[in-house]
């Protein structure tokens, strides 16, 4: 029964078409006039052991609860998955053999995930799930032998199904209706207008047509780069991971918490990657002040490569940065909100150093878009980005990326005169500073400062050698109070100064 157990693998296509409701969504989507075919927003996939929630359990009458697991019913779920995750392999396959309860738990997918990172890091070989991906590792591509058991535990854990829902839900057509950014065409648009519109006022935009010139968007989707640089490693959730099996990972799983592609090396590791872009106008060089480090700035471009239903959590660009995002391929959605808008369901705490917010970017959406959008409190800025279109994140701002199709982008973080004082006031707090080495976050203002008077003393002398008015420091988003500041250091450090890490640390 054990090795049964072990070979029994995903319910194939046929089985997964199998769907039921999501707990208390009786409802059709708002707006939604097309009949039943488009109510499939409101469905999950059948979990395929039978797992159900504790709600959807007790309105079931005629389903027998199971909860057959032995001594370890003294744990809640959520304890008891925290104790599976310190057993073996070996253990939890002789574990899954006592109960159907307990087999539910042992082939819980994120226990699997953990123990396949820790034990093979990047060199896995991804086969239908985590538990799928740890036997064909450690058995190689030999044929596997498919013996499909069929097990209803008759389980009711709220954590386990959850965790499914997660992975299987259809993403709901109203988290992408929504379009309020400014749009504008890279023809029509110069670097003076653009500074005076949007960067100047800290405002978001979508610029359309900036990067048809580029070789990315013309040759990068995911045959090319797996014929390319399939045999290259890239930096994936902190795994150096060779690009042909991510992208195996990337085309076939279904997880909620996704791995995702973000490179800051790509450029020097595969320079050919580097030249297939070049930095839009508004974003150049000659405007950037980290340039003025040379290669001493922070950590500053990626490449990001994610499957549908990956992406970024809601953050701030570190560094009191702004940024600009390039779709080369996919689809994108974004949610932006103003600083010190912290969004609902995440937590921040007050020097922004600690933020908790929930782990899976769909799991956000299912419990909190909706709030998000009925609340009086919050004005977000809503978009889709499609090939082509580069996003203009403002210094400061939350925001968060779900990726509705599989999607590979480019960003970059900068910073300009627009945001300088921002910058400053972020790097004054050693533990705010990312993306350079830890022994130098505490001298890394000052380092950026002698910088500037070096190579960029124009800079230096307007915005850093003379006096700042509060007018100045309220625009650049420094401080509230009305009493004019003489020294910028005294603005940087007023009481109301804040800022956020995003965790790009120098060994991410």
């Amino acid at each position: 029964r054990m090795e049964a157990m072990e070979e029994k693998e995903r319910p194939s296509k046929r089985q997964k078409n199998q769907h039921c409701r999501y707990p208390g969504d009786d409802a059709s989507p708002p707006g939604n006039t097309r009949g039943t075919e488009e109510s499939r927003w409101n469905v999950v996939q059948k979990h395929p052991l039978g797992v159900t929630t504790v709600g959807m359990a007790l309105a079931r009458r005629d389903r027998k609860q199971c909860r057959s697991l032995g001594a370890l019913s003294c744990l809640n779920d959520s304890q008891l998955v925290e104790f599976l995750y310190f057993l073996q392999p070996k253990d939890l396959l002789c574990l899954s053999a006592v109960s159907k309860a307990l087999c539910a738990f042992a082939f819980h997918d994120d226990i699997w995930r953990v123990l396949v990172l820790q034990e093979f890091g990047g060199r896995f070989q991804w086969h239908e799930s985590w538990r799928g991906t740890y036997r064909r590792t450690v058995r190689g591509s030999g044929k596997d032998r498919q013996t499909q058991l069929t097990i209803d535990t008759q389980l009711a854990s709220d954590l386990l199904f959850h965790s499914w829902m997660c992975k299987t839900a259809v993403l709901r057509p109203e988290w992408s209706a929504d379009d309020t950014i400014a749009h504008v065409n890279a023809a029509e648009l110069s670097v003076d207008d653009f500074v005076s519109k949007y960067e100047r006022p800290n405002k978001p935009v979508i610029i359309h047509g900036g990067m048809k010139s580029w070789p990315a968007f013309q040759l990068w989707d995911l045959p090319y780069l797996e014929e390319k640089y399939g045999n290259k490693f890239f930096t994936v959730g902190g795994y150096q991971i060779e690009l042909k099996r991510y992208l195996k990972y990337m085309v076939e799983s279904e997880d909620d918490q996704t791995l995702y592609l973000f490179d800051k090396h790509f450029a020097k590791t595969e320079p050919r990657l580097g030249k297939d872009y070049t930095i839009p106008k508004y974003f150049s060089s000659d405007r950037d002040l980290f340039s003025s480090l040379g290669d001493r700035r922070p950590d500053y471009r990626w490449l990001i490569m994610g499957p549908k239903r990956s992406g970024s959590t809601f953050h701030k660009d570190p560094n009191g940065t702004s940024a600009w995002n390039a779709c080369v391929r996919g689809l994108k959605k974004w949610i932006l909100l103003p600083p010190g808008n912290v969004p609902i369901g995440v937590v921040a705490s007050s020097d922004g150093v600690d933020v908790t917010a929930p782990v899976s970017l769909v799991e956000w959406f299912i419990n909190y878009y909706h709030q998000l959008k009925e609340s009086e409190e919050y004005e977000p800025i809503e978009c889709l980005q499609r090939p082509g279109d580069i996003v203009f994140v403002p210094s400061g701002w939350w925001h968060c990326v779900l990726n509705l199709k599989d999607s590979i982008a480019i960003t970059q973080n900068y910073v300009s005169t627009s945001n300088l004082q921002r910058t400053l006031n972020s790097t004054t707090t050693p533990e705010l500073v990312s993306g350079v080495p830890h022994d130098r976050r505490a001298g890394f203002r000052n380092e950026f400062i002698s910088a500037l008077k070096q190579k960029r003393p124009e800079v230096y002398s307007k915005w850093i050698g003379r006096p700042t008015t509060t007018t100045e420091s309220i625009e650049n988003g420094l401080c509230k109070n009305s009493q004019e500041v003489t020294d910028l250091s005294a603005a940087i450090n007023d009481s109301c100064a804040g800022g956020f890490k995003f965790g790009f640390s120098s060994n991410s």
